[in-house]
């Protein structure tokens, strides 16, 4: 039996507690406590991120596209949050991760942003109400075991309102990993005292989780999003550290039906 279940929301909560922005963006500055200008940096590269998908939206597939009310799914610390509360008249942020919830409602505090709402989720998104012009969910649906995530991007995709626009990454492939990475990852998560012995070596608590970095069917999330009255979809690749990817930019149609 793998060391890895699909217990993802107790690891991000754990990754919350301990190293929250690192979990966020896993670059080494973020790790520990941020200096002022490691901090800057953190939430530039989400302003940054925000304006460049509001330009690929406008410039694909809406080009009047100025949302009025965003929902960001995986929301962690805020970096998102804040740069889309400058643009939206409301915004909701979702994450399974109270840690993290608390770090985004002190960042939104400290940023002067009061139309933010914030939410813990579920697979049900139960606690979310109404419709969403913008539906986002960047770098956070690989660490969702697949089945699981393919049912989140079902229910966001039936929270766009009519002529809204979602956007959605996910990963499906890492194609050059070398002969020894494969190796230790099948250590890590089938020998938990080599995944142990591995956190020591790094410099990590032992217990701490492996971060899950999952591999999604791209035709499976295509057919989820055309059954979910998104017939128009833009794709756009992305690698991560050799895990190749892609955000999917899917519109919903104006007239339900049409």
């Amino acid at each position: 039996m793998p060391l890895l279940t699909n217990d993802s929301d107790q690891d991000w909560e754990r990754f919350a507690r301990t190293e929250p922005y690192f979990a966020v963006l896993t670059e080494p500055q973020y790790r520990g406590e941020l200096s002022e200008l490691d901090r800057a940096e953190f939430f530039r590269t989400g302003e940054q991120h925000v304006s460049e998908m509001l330009s690929i939206i406008r410039s694909r597939l809406h080009p009047d596209f100025a949302p009025a009310r965003a929902l960001d799914f995986g929301c962690g610390v805020g970096r998102l949050l804040i740069p889309l509360a400058a643009r939206c008249r409301g915004v909701t942020g979702v994450d399974v991760s109270p840690a993290m919830l608390d770090e985004a409602r002190r960042n939104c505090e400290a940023a002067s942003v009061s139309n933010v709402r914030l939410i813990l989720g579920d697979d049900k998104l139960s606690a979310i109400e109404g419709e969403f012009d913008f539906v986002h969910s960047y770098i956070v649906l690989q660490h969702i075991p697949v089945r699981r995530g393919e049912r989140l991007v079902r229910e966001l995709a039936g929270r766009l309102a009519p002529d809204g626009v979602g956007v959605f990454h996910v990963t499906y492939s890492r194609p050059h990993a070398s002969s020894l990475r494969r190796l230790l990852y099948w250590a890590r998560t089938r020998l938990p005292a080599a995944h142990w012995a591995l956190n020591i070596t790094r410099g990590r608590p032992a217990r701490t989780p492996i971060m899950q970095v999952n591999r999604y069917s791209v035709t499976r999330l295509l057919d989820i999003l055309s059954s979910e009255g998104c017939p128009e979809v833009h794709v756009r690749f992305t690698n991560h550290d050799g895990y190749r990817g892609v955000l999917l930019f899917a519109r919903k149609e104006a007239t339900p039906g049409l």
